[in-house]
């Protein structure tokens, strides 16, 4: 897929229908490739001369030629962004005991002094909530220098993942709720279950992590003298940063978090356990005495106390079963079972 942009008159960002090499002969800024086909890829290089990376070869490139300026003064930049979607339980339908997914995706920018290309996997949120922003122009910005789309889609990532670190900060105020409550203790397997939940958050937070600290680097880039060309856009470069540390540390509180709620739901599964081995350890413990009294009663002579009479049977069932009952009240006192 092949989007187009234009600046109007003011300023802000539209859209245009492309159907061919043909239709990039008009004036835009931003042209977006989405899985792009072998085809869309040649209308732009023929279009504008402008050699473009594979989408597999996006996943190849190393962590020093991910930022860098070219002989013809064009920047390249190759970054993660987070998408998410909301997986339910398999027992439970219920959306609001839904939880994050979330997959790390490498996303190219080519910046022309004319125009700025991207390329991508598949669709992303931040990219669509920059369009509706960039339409509507809220901040008065002028989107015919294409460094202000590059900046505003890096500022729709920082909110984006600002948006999923909530989701999760939400889900995991929920998730301590019914570890730390008495009633999700009852049955192990939810706690198994809530490990799992745990470990798919830690890692969204993980994923998280890997795309603010890639970002930072970014920034740290553009904040270089002569990186975009004038001082205009320090401000807003630095304001990103700051975005982006703060985002680290509230994502290093959550992993503390969620590491926690680990630490604490596989303590209450080793002492459920333990309870289960503690209970069959004394079930032979009462048996014991009933099953010595009842075998020494079925040996073969007459010399046994109680032996003998009508209600000898009677007299050995009652030690039988006081020898059982009485260690069942000790246990019971002792709160065992």
């Amino acid at each position: 897929m092949l989007e187009a942009f234009f600046a109007t008159e003011r300023g802000s960002l539209q859209d245009t229908t492309v159907r061919g090499g043909f239709d990039l002969e008009q004036e835009l800024v931003w042209i977006d490739l989405i899985a792009p086909t072998q085809e869309e890829q040649q209308w732009v290089e023929e279009a504008y001369g402008q050699n473009l990376p594979t989408i597999r070869s996006l996943e190849d490139i190393s962590s020093s030629a991910r930022y860098y300026r070219d002989d013809d003064g064009i920047l390249h930049i190759s970054t993660y962004f987070l998408s998410k979607n909301k997986s339910l339980q398999a027992d439970n339908e219920d959306e609001d005991n839904s939880h994050i997914l979330a997959t790390a995706q490498t996303v190219a920018f080519i910046l022309s002094k004319d125009r700025l290309y991207t390329l991508r996997g598949e669709k992303l949120v931040s990219f669509r909530a920059f369009r509706a922003r960039a339409r509507r122009n809220d901040y008065d910005i002028d989107y015919k220098d294409p460094i202000w789309i590059l900046l505003g889609l890096l500022e729709a990532k920082v909110d984006e993942l600002a948006d999923i670190l909530e989701d999760v900060h939400r889900d995991l105020e929920k998730y301590s709720t019914e570890v730390l409550n008495n009633h999700h203790r009852e049955n192990v397997l939810d706690l198994d279950d809530m490990v799992t939940r745990l470990a798919q958050q830690e890692d969204v937070l993980g994923k998280a992590q890997l795309c603010l600290i890639d970002l930072r680097r970014v920034l740290t880039f553009l904040s270089r003298p002569r990186a975009l060309g004038s001082h205009i856009y320090d401000v807003d470069v630095r304001e990103l940063t700051e975005d982006v540390r703060s985002l680290v540390e509230h994502d290093t509180f959550l992993y503390q978090k969620v590491r926690f709620l680990l630490d604490t739901t596989s303590g209450f599964i080793n002492t459920e356990q333990s309870d289960t081995i503690r209970r069959f350890s004394i079930l032979p413990s009462m048996l014991a005495p009933p099953m010595l009294i009842a075998s020494i009663y079925g040996m073969n002579t007459d010399s046994l106390p109680f032996a003998q009479g009508h209600y000898s049977f009677f007299l050995v069932i009652l030690i039988v079963l006081l020898f059982f009952i009485g260690p069942l009240i000790y246990f019971r006192a002792k709160k065992w079972i």
